[in-house]
């Protein structure tokens, strides 16, 4: 009987499968928020995501060092989390989108309300308030797709750091 292997992995294969479980974890993430009565949009549920991000990717650099030789440079590490974040922002982006816009516009008008309380507990004045929120209204999607694949190349930066293993061997 021959012994089956699995094929090596590439930094792309395994950024996209670990990419789209990110994103249904930040999904149901969202929907539990969502039930829960919370807004989903408070920064203050971005730690909890970051951690999600971290335990995600290094389970992600596990598997690239299982699946290969053993070892990943600290630039695979940064690829696998790109691509990662590039999948999990684009699918958990459009859920998020389609949710905010047509399931449940409320959502987007419950968080400009709270950007308008925040900033008026500020002293901001009423004109800087309106152009504020227009800017937010149009910028919104753009800084979370931005901020998206930004936010986890940062936190593959970080991570690969700790999850490189380099090859003793001389490549030749």
């Amino acid at each position: 009987m021959e012994e089956q292997t699995k094929p090596a992995a590439s930094v792309m294969s395994v950024g996209l499968k670990w990419g789209a479980i990110s994103a249904l974890v930040s999904i149901a993430f969202f929907i539990i928020l969502i039930i829960a009565g919370l807004n989903a949009f408070d920064n203050k549920w971005g730690w909890i995501g970051s951690i999600f991000t971290i335990i995600l990717l290094v389970l992600a650099h596990r598997e690239f060092k299982d699946r290969g030789d053993g070892f990943m440079t600290y630039a695979q590490g940064v690829g696998i989390g790109f691509w990662s974040a590039v999948v999990a922002t684009l699918v958990a982006g459009l859920f998020t989108y389609v949710y905010a816009n047509i399931i449940d516009p409320a959502t987007m008008e419950n968080f400009y309300e709270t950007q308008r309380i925040q900033m008026e507990e500020r002293n901001m004045p009423d004109d800087q308030i309106d152009v504020a929120i227009e800017w937010t209204k149009k910028l919104f999607w753009v800084f979370y797709a931005f901020g998206g694949v930004v936010g986890g190349t940062v936190i593959a930066l970080i991570v690969s750091i700790f999850t490189q293993k380099k090859n003793p061997a001389p490549p030749f």
